[in-house]
Protein backbone atom coordinates (compact mmCIF):
# COMPACT_ATOMS: atom_id res chain seq x y z
CA UNK A 1 0.00 0.00 0.00
CA UNK A 2 1.72 3.17 -0.88
CA UNK A 3 2.86 5.69 2.01
CA UNK A 4 0.74 8.67 0.54
CA UNK A 5 0.35 11.34 3.05
CA UNK A 6 -1.95 14.75 3.68
CA UNK A 7 -1.27 17.91 2.92
CA UNK A 8 -1.03 18.30 7.15
CA UNK A 9 1.41 15.15 7.46
CA UNK A 10 3.87 17.13 4.71
CA UNK A 11 3.32 20.10 6.96
CA UNK A 12 4.75 18.74 9.43
CA UNK A 13 7.88 16.97 7.61
CA UNK A 14 8.59 20.12 5.91
CA UNK A 15 9.03 22.36 8.86
CA UNK A 16 11.19 19.44 10.35
CA UNK A 17 13.47 19.19 7.22
CA UNK A 18 13.47 23.14 7.11
CA UNK A 19 14.37 23.34 11.29
CA UNK A 20 17.34 20.91 10.67
CA UNK A 21 18.61 22.85 7.50
CA UNK A 22 18.44 26.51 9.29
CA UNK A 23 19.92 25.40 12.20
CA UNK A 24 22.87 23.64 10.49
CA UNK A 25 23.70 26.93 8.42
CA UNK A 26 23.67 29.05 11.28
CA UNK A 27 25.30 27.30 13.73
CA UNK A 28 27.82 25.43 11.84
CA UNK A 29 29.34 28.30 10.22
CA UNK A 30 30.32 29.00 13.65
CA UNK A 31 32.83 26.17 13.88
CA UNK A 32 34.81 27.93 10.45
CA UNK A 33 37.74 29.96 12.66
CA UNK A 34 38.10 26.36 14.06
CA UNK A 35 39.20 24.72 10.66
CA UNK A 36 42.64 25.02 10.36
CA UNK A 37 42.94 23.88 6.69
CA UNK A 38 42.22 26.97 4.23
CA UNK A 39 41.01 24.58 1.53
CA UNK A 40 38.03 22.94 3.77
CA UNK A 41 37.62 26.59 5.70
CA UNK A 42 36.29 28.03 2.52
CA UNK A 43 34.68 24.73 0.91
CA UNK A 44 32.61 24.37 3.75
CA UNK A 45 31.96 28.25 3.32
CA UNK A 46 30.33 27.25 -0.01
CA UNK A 47 28.97 24.30 1.18
CA UNK A 48 26.92 26.50 3.33
CA UNK A 49 25.68 28.68 1.05
CA UNK A 50 24.76 26.52 -1.21
CA UNK A 51 22.56 24.48 2.02
CA UNK A 52 21.37 27.95 2.18
CA UNK A 53 19.66 27.90 -1.08
CA UNK A 54 18.59 24.67 -0.16
CA UNK A 55 16.88 26.37 2.97
CA UNK A 56 15.38 29.11 1.48
CA UNK A 57 13.22 27.25 -1.00
CA UNK A 58 12.15 24.95 1.98
CA UNK A 59 11.25 28.23 3.85
CA UNK A 60 9.21 29.42 0.53
CA UNK A 61 7.25 26.30 0.17
CA UNK A 62 6.51 26.04 3.88
CA UNK A 63 4.55 29.93 3.89
CA UNK A 64 2.22 28.17 1.24
CA UNK A 65 1.12 26.44 3.84
CA UNK A 66 -0.03 29.76 5.57
CA UNK A 67 3.45 29.89 7.71
CA UNK A 68 4.77 33.52 7.17
CA UNK A 69 8.10 32.82 9.61
CA UNK A 70 8.68 29.12 9.70
CA UNK A 71 11.79 30.24 10.96
CA UNK A 72 10.38 30.92 14.50
CA UNK A 73 9.14 27.21 14.98
CA UNK A 74 12.08 25.48 15.11
CA UNK A 75 12.27 21.99 16.04
CA UNK A 76 14.49 22.36 19.43
CA UNK A 77 15.23 18.90 18.73
CA UNK A 78 17.10 19.56 15.63
CA UNK A 79 18.97 22.72 17.42
CA UNK A 80 20.24 20.06 19.86
CA UNK A 81 21.44 17.52 17.15
CA UNK A 82 23.47 20.21 15.48
CA UNK A 83 25.11 21.62 18.85
CA UNK A 84 26.04 17.84 19.00
CA UNK A 85 27.80 18.34 16.26
CA UNK A 86 29.89 20.92 17.08
CA UNK A 87 31.19 19.14 19.99
CA UNK A 88 33.07 17.36 17.35
CA UNK A 89 36.96 17.84 18.45
CA UNK A 90 38.83 18.92 15.55
CA UNK A 91 38.52 18.47 11.68
CA UNK A 92 38.78 14.97 10.88
CA UNK A 93 35.65 14.27 13.24
CA UNK A 94 33.66 17.20 12.11
CA UNK A 95 34.00 16.14 8.22
CA UNK A 96 33.15 12.87 9.49
CA UNK A 97 30.26 14.10 11.39
CA UNK A 98 28.75 16.25 9.38
CA UNK A 99 29.20 14.38 5.54
CA UNK A 100 29.32 10.94 6.45
CA UNK A 101 26.44 11.18 9.00
CA UNK A 102 24.09 13.83 8.99
CA UNK A 103 24.53 14.99 4.92
CA UNK A 104 23.82 11.58 4.02
CA UNK A 105 20.87 11.22 6.74
CA UNK A 106 18.90 14.09 4.85
CA UNK A 107 19.62 13.04 1.42
CA UNK A 108 18.05 9.94 2.56
CA UNK A 109 14.93 11.90 4.23
CA UNK A 110 14.49 13.93 1.09
CA UNK A 111 14.29 10.73 -1.14
CA UNK A 112 11.86 9.37 1.21
CA UNK A 113 9.39 12.66 1.33
CA UNK A 114 10.19 12.72 -3.08
CA UNK A 115 9.03 9.35 -3.04
CA UNK A 116 6.41 8.90 -0.77
CA UNK A 117 4.55 12.09 -1.48
CA UNK A 118 2.05 12.67 -4.05
CA UNK A 119 4.45 14.11 -7.18
CA UNK A 120 1.70 16.13 -9.39
CA UNK A 121 -0.16 17.07 -5.78
CA UNK A 122 2.71 17.91 -3.80
CA UNK A 123 5.19 19.19 -7.05
CA UNK A 124 6.17 22.36 -5.50
CA UNK A 125 7.81 20.38 -2.39
CA UNK A 126 9.11 18.27 -4.60
CA UNK A 127 10.74 20.60 -7.18
CA UNK A 128 11.85 22.35 -3.75
CA UNK A 129 13.68 19.03 -2.66
CA UNK A 130 15.03 17.58 -6.04
CA UNK A 131 16.30 20.71 -7.50
CA UNK A 132 18.66 20.93 -4.77
CA UNK A 133 19.42 17.15 -4.29
CA UNK A 134 22.58 17.09 -6.69
CA UNK A 135 24.27 20.10 -5.00
CA UNK A 136 24.21 18.24 -1.75
CA UNK A 137 25.13 14.87 -3.40
CA UNK A 138 27.90 16.40 -4.45
CA UNK A 139 28.89 18.02 -0.96
CA UNK A 140 28.63 14.28 0.41
CA UNK A 141 31.58 13.33 -2.36
CA UNK A 142 33.74 15.75 -1.65
CA UNK A 143 33.97 14.83 2.55
CA UNK A 144 34.20 11.14 1.86
CA UNK A 145 37.62 12.15 -0.49
CA UNK A 146 38.66 14.57 1.44
CA UNK A 147 38.62 11.65 4.51
CA UNK A 148 40.02 9.11 2.12
CA UNK A 149 42.35 11.08 1.22
CA UNK A 150 45.35 10.01 4.23
CA UNK A 151 45.15 13.15 6.24
CA UNK A 152 43.99 11.83 9.38
CA UNK A 153 46.08 9.66 12.16
CA UNK A 154 44.58 6.05 13.02
CA UNK A 155 43.91 7.46 16.53
CA UNK A 156 41.90 10.38 14.36
CA UNK A 157 40.04 7.98 12.40
CA UNK A 158 38.91 5.86 15.51
CA UNK A 159 37.81 8.83 16.96
CA UNK A 160 35.56 9.95 14.12
CA UNK A 161 33.90 6.64 13.65
CA UNK A 162 33.25 6.47 17.23
CA UNK A 163 31.63 10.16 16.86
CA UNK A 164 29.93 9.72 13.97
CA UNK A 165 28.30 6.13 15.65
CA UNK A 166 27.08 8.60 18.31
CA UNK A 167 25.42 10.98 15.71
CA UNK A 168 23.52 8.00 14.66
CA UNK A 169 22.31 7.15 17.93
CA UNK A 170 21.13 10.63 18.39
CA UNK A 171 19.73 10.80 15.20
CA UNK A 172 17.78 7.18 15.57
CA UNK A 173 16.39 8.69 18.63
CA UNK A 174 14.75 11.16 16.68
CA UNK A 175 13.21 8.69 14.72
CA UNK A 176 15.01 10.34 11.51
CA UNK A 177 14.95 12.82 10.06
CA UNK A 178 11.53 13.14 8.27
CA UNK A 179 9.06 11.67 11.09
CA UNK A 180 7.58 13.46 14.05
CA UNK A 181 8.27 10.82 16.15
CA UNK A 182 9.60 11.45 19.99
CA UNK A 183 12.57 10.45 20.99
CA UNK A 184 10.70 8.14 23.80
CA UNK A 185 8.32 6.48 20.87
CA UNK A 186 11.96 5.32 18.65
CA UNK A 187 12.12 1.67 18.86
CA UNK A 188 12.97 2.01 22.89
CA UNK A 189 15.78 4.35 22.31
CA UNK A 190 16.85 7.02 25.07
CA UNK A 191 16.74 10.56 24.70
CA UNK A 192 19.38 11.97 23.67
CA UNK A 193 21.90 14.84 25.96
CA UNK A 194 21.08 18.04 26.17
CA UNK A 195 24.27 19.56 24.48
CA UNK A 196 25.25 23.37 25.66
CA UNK A 197 25.99 26.20 22.77
CA UNK A 198 29.11 25.90 20.64
CA UNK A 199 31.57 28.90 21.75
CA UNK A 200 33.69 30.50 18.67
CA UNK A 201 37.08 30.23 19.27
CA UNK A 202 39.01 34.07 20.32
CA UNK A 203 41.47 33.21 17.85
CA UNK A 204 41.31 31.75 14.77
CA UNK A 205 43.12 28.33 13.71
CA UNK A 206 45.36 28.45 10.83
CA UNK A 207 47.53 25.21 8.64
CA UNK A 208 51.35 25.38 9.58
CA UNK A 209 51.58 26.30 6.33
CA UNK A 210 51.08 30.16 6.87
CA UNK A 211 54.25 30.54 8.12
CA UNK A 212 53.44 34.43 8.68
CA UNK A 213 51.09 35.50 11.27
CA UNK A 214 51.22 39.25 11.89
CA UNK A 215 48.75 41.08 13.92
CA UNK A 216 48.12 43.88 11.11
CA UNK A 217 48.75 43.43 7.76
CA UNK A 218 51.83 44.22 6.39
CA UNK A 219 52.55 45.33 2.92
CA UNK A 220 55.69 47.18 2.87
CA UNK A 221 57.03 44.21 4.54
CA UNK A 222 55.64 41.21 1.84
CA UNK A 223 58.94 38.84 1.10
CA UNK A 224 61.42 42.05 1.88
CA UNK A 225 60.82 43.31 -1.73
CA UNK A 226 62.87 46.61 -2.51
CA UNK A 227 59.77 48.65 -2.22
CA UNK A 228 61.53 51.55 -2.31
CA UNK A 229 62.20 51.32 -5.98
CA UNK A 230 58.78 50.08 -7.14
CA UNK A 231 55.87 48.27 -5.91
CA UNK A 232 55.80 44.94 -5.12
CA UNK A 233 53.59 42.37 -6.76
CA UNK A 234 52.02 40.70 -4.17
CA UNK A 235 50.32 43.66 -3.59
CA UNK A 236 48.67 43.97 -6.39
CA UNK A 237 46.46 41.21 -5.29
CA UNK A 238 46.00 41.80 -2.06
CA UNK A 239 42.50 40.24 -1.23
CA UNK A 240 44.06 36.87 0.02
CA UNK A 241 45.96 38.08 3.10
CA UNK A 242 43.17 40.49 3.48
CA UNK A 243 40.11 38.93 3.48
CA UNK A 244 41.45 35.19 5.04
CA UNK A 245 40.83 36.54 8.17
CA UNK A 246 37.70 38.18 7.29
CA UNK A 247 35.89 34.81 6.42
CA UNK A 248 36.49 33.96 10.06
CA UNK A 249 35.34 36.75 10.98
CA UNK A 250 31.80 37.09 9.03
CA UNK A 251 31.33 33.05 10.37
CA UNK A 252 31.01 34.57 13.91
CA UNK A 253 28.82 37.58 12.72
CA UNK A 254 26.69 34.80 11.33
CA UNK A 255 26.42 32.54 14.65
CA UNK A 256 27.00 35.15 17.12
CA UNK A 257 23.84 36.79 15.70
CA UNK A 258 21.46 33.72 14.38
CA UNK A 259 18.73 35.06 17.27
CA UNK A 260 18.09 37.54 14.72
CA UNK A 261 16.19 36.18 12.36
CA UNK A 262 16.12 34.48 8.83
CA UNK A 263 16.86 37.72 6.81
CA UNK A 264 19.89 38.40 9.07
CA UNK A 265 21.50 34.91 8.43
CA UNK A 266 20.79 34.84 4.71
CA UNK A 267 23.43 38.55 4.31
CA UNK A 268 25.79 37.54 6.56
CA UNK A 269 25.81 33.56 5.07
CA UNK A 270 25.94 35.70 1.89
CA UNK A 271 28.84 38.04 2.66
CA UNK A 272 30.87 35.27 4.36
CA UNK A 273 30.94 33.42 1.00
CA UNK A 274 31.53 36.59 -0.88
CA UNK A 275 35.02 36.99 1.40
CA UNK A 276 36.29 33.63 0.54
CA UNK A 277 35.41 33.84 -2.80
CA UNK A 278 37.82 37.33 -2.38
CA UNK A 279 40.30 35.71 -0.62
CA UNK A 280 40.57 32.38 -3.31
CA UNK A 281 40.47 35.01 -5.64
CA UNK A 282 43.75 36.97 -4.45
CA UNK A 283 45.26 33.43 -4.01
CA UNK A 284 45.07 32.44 -7.49
CA UNK A 285 46.33 35.57 -8.66
CA UNK A 286 49.54 35.49 -6.20
CA UNK A 287 50.13 31.47 -7.64
CA UNK A 288 50.13 33.04 -11.19
CA UNK A 289 52.65 35.60 -10.61
CA UNK A 290 54.78 32.92 -8.90
CA UNK A 291 54.18 34.15 -5.35
CA UNK A 292 53.36 31.46 -2.74
CA UNK A 293 50.04 32.73 -1.06
CA UNK A 294 51.69 30.99 2.12
CA UNK A 295 54.31 32.91 2.22
CA UNK A 296 52.68 36.28 2.37
CA UNK A 297 51.50 37.74 5.75
CA UNK A 298 48.21 36.66 7.42
CA UNK A 299 46.62 39.07 9.46
CA UNK A 300 45.33 37.38 12.44
CA UNK A 301 45.30 40.00 14.68
CA UNK A 302 42.17 41.35 12.92
CA UNK A 303 40.54 38.68 13.59
CA UNK A 304 41.33 38.83 17.48
CA UNK A 305 40.89 42.63 17.53
CA UNK A 306 37.03 42.37 16.08
CA UNK A 307 35.82 39.62 18.04
CA UNK A 308 37.05 41.28 21.05
CA UNK A 309 33.83 43.58 20.18
CA UNK A 310 30.44 43.02 21.26
CA UNK A 311 28.64 42.14 17.76
CA UNK A 312 27.14 45.44 16.83
CA UNK A 313 30.90 47.25 16.95
CA UNK A 314 31.89 44.08 15.64
CA UNK A 315 29.71 44.76 12.81
CA UNK A 316 30.49 48.47 12.37
CA UNK A 317 33.89 48.36 12.44
CA UNK A 318 33.82 46.04 9.69
CA UNK A 319 31.59 47.43 7.09
CA UNK A 320 31.28 50.78 7.99
CA UNK A 321 35.15 51.65 8.15
CA UNK A 322 36.95 47.97 6.70
CA UNK A 323 34.83 48.15 3.48
CA UNK A 324 33.03 51.84 3.20
CA UNK A 325 36.24 52.95 2.95
CA UNK A 326 38.03 50.84 0.67
CA UNK A 327 36.30 52.08 -2.41
CA UNK A 328 38.60 54.94 -2.97
CA UNK A 329 41.81 52.66 -3.01
CA UNK A 330 40.69 49.93 -4.89
CA UNK A 331 39.46 52.30 -7.80
CA UNK A 332 43.33 52.88 -7.66
CA UNK A 333 44.21 49.53 -7.91
CA UNK A 334 42.07 48.94 -10.40
CA UNK A 335 43.33 51.63 -12.41
CA UNK A 336 47.13 50.97 -12.10
CA UNK A 337 46.34 47.44 -12.92
CA UNK A 338 44.57 48.02 -16.24
CA UNK A 339 47.63 50.77 -16.76
CA UNK A 340 49.86 47.68 -16.45
CA UNK A 341 48.22 45.17 -18.57
CA UNK A 342 47.34 43.00 -15.44
CA UNK A 343 43.72 42.36 -16.60
CA UNK A 344 43.26 39.98 -14.17
CA UNK A 345 44.34 41.68 -11.28
CA UNK A 346 41.97 44.56 -12.34
CA UNK A 347 38.85 42.30 -12.58
CA UNK A 348 39.66 40.92 -9.24
CA UNK A 349 39.43 44.55 -7.45
CA UNK A 350 36.31 45.43 -9.75
CA UNK A 351 33.79 42.51 -8.54
CA UNK A 352 35.67 43.06 -5.11
CA UNK A 353 33.42 46.49 -4.85
CA UNK A 354 30.93 45.18 -6.50
CA UNK A 355 30.25 42.34 -3.22
CA UNK A 356 32.08 45.40 -0.73
CA UNK A 357 29.16 48.02 -1.68
CA UNK A 358 26.50 44.89 -0.77
CA UNK A 359 28.30 44.55 2.45
CA UNK A 360 28.32 48.12 3.36
CA UNK A 361 24.22 47.84 2.76
CA UNK A 362 23.85 44.97 4.61
CA UNK A 363 26.31 46.51 7.84
CA UNK A 364 24.33 49.90 8.23
CA UNK A 365 20.79 47.66 7.80
CA UNK A 366 21.39 45.50 10.72
CA UNK A 367 23.45 47.73 12.70
CA UNK A 368 20.19 49.91 12.99
CA UNK A 369 18.35 46.74 13.81
CA UNK A 370 20.84 46.16 16.97
CA UNK A 371 20.40 49.54 18.04
CA UNK A 372 16.38 49.50 17.93
CA UNK A 373 16.78 45.49 19.44
CA UNK A 374 19.41 46.90 22.06
CA UNK A 375 17.88 50.74 22.77
CA UNK A 376 21.59 52.14 22.32
CA UNK A 377 21.30 55.70 22.48
CA UNK A 378 24.64 57.09 20.97
CA UNK A 379 24.21 58.10 17.21
CA UNK A 380 24.96 55.78 14.37
CA UNK A 381 28.36 57.87 13.30
CA UNK A 382 29.23 57.53 17.16
CA UNK A 383 29.11 53.90 17.62
CA UNK A 384 31.02 53.23 13.73
CA UNK A 385 33.38 55.85 15.56
CA UNK A 386 34.06 53.95 18.94
CA UNK A 387 34.20 50.42 17.31
CA UNK A 388 36.76 51.66 14.94
CA UNK A 389 38.92 52.95 17.77
CA UNK A 390 38.31 49.73 20.58
CA UNK A 391 39.50 47.57 17.37
CA UNK A 392 42.52 49.90 16.71
CA UNK A 393 43.51 49.92 19.94
CA UNK A 394 43.50 45.91 20.38
CA UNK A 395 45.19 45.35 16.47
CA UNK A 396 47.96 48.47 18.08
CA UNK A 397 48.42 46.06 21.30
CA UNK A 398 48.95 42.69 19.46
CA UNK A 399 51.27 45.02 17.14
CA UNK A 400 53.67 45.83 19.66
CA UNK A 401 53.45 42.12 21.46
CA UNK A 402 54.66 40.51 18.19
CA UNK A 403 57.38 43.52 17.49
CA UNK A 404 55.35 44.84 14.71
CA UNK A 405 55.31 48.40 13.83
CA UNK A 406 53.11 50.53 16.13
CA UNK A 407 51.59 53.63 17.52
CA UNK A 408 52.93 55.47 20.91
CA UNK A 409 50.34 57.52 20.71
CA UNK A 410 46.57 56.40 19.83
CA UNK A 411 45.98 59.03 17.32
CA UNK A 412 42.77 60.58 16.08
CA UNK A 413 39.20 59.06 16.44
CA UNK A 414 37.79 58.10 13.32
CA UNK A 415 35.32 60.78 11.50
CA UNK A 416 34.25 59.18 8.25
CA UNK A 417 36.53 57.86 5.23
CA UNK A 418 36.90 61.35 4.03
CA UNK A 419 38.24 63.14 6.65
CA UNK A 420 40.62 59.70 8.73
CA UNK A 421 42.80 57.30 7.26
CA UNK A 422 42.37 54.27 9.73
CA UNK A 423 44.38 51.51 9.68
CA UNK A 424 41.17 49.17 9.36
CA UNK A 425 40.57 49.62 6.04
CA UNK A 426 40.89 46.76 3.89
CA UNK A 427 42.38 48.19 1.16
CA UNK A 428 46.37 49.48 1.59
CA UNK A 429 47.38 52.97 -0.23
CA UNK A 430 49.83 52.78 -3.25
CA UNK A 431 53.05 52.79 -1.90
CA UNK A 432 54.59 53.87 -5.34
CA UNK A 433 53.18 55.80 -7.80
Amino acid sequence: MPRYFSSEAALRKLKSLFSLEYDLVRHAIGIVPQLPEYAVKCQLVRHLYEDWKRCRALRERIQDFGIPHPDKQIDASRTNLVRHLLTAPDTVCFIGGFYRVVKREQIRAYREYAETTLRLNDAPSVEAIEDHLPALERQVAWGKTYLEAGRATVAQERAAEAFEDALRVHIRSLGGLCHEVLPEQSAGAEAPQTYPDYAVPAEMQLEPAFQWRSANRMYDAILGAGLDKEEHPAHHSYTHFTELPIIDLCATIVYDGRHLGFDYVSDFVRQTWDESRHSLMGFSRLEAMGINPYLVPIPVGHYQAYTAQPLLDRIAALTQVGEACSFAPKKQWTEMAIAQGDVLTALEHDFDVVDEKNHVKFGAKWMKALIAKQNEARPFKEIVADAEWNVRQIMNDLQREKGEKWEAEPGERFAGCQASESMLNLAPSIIIS
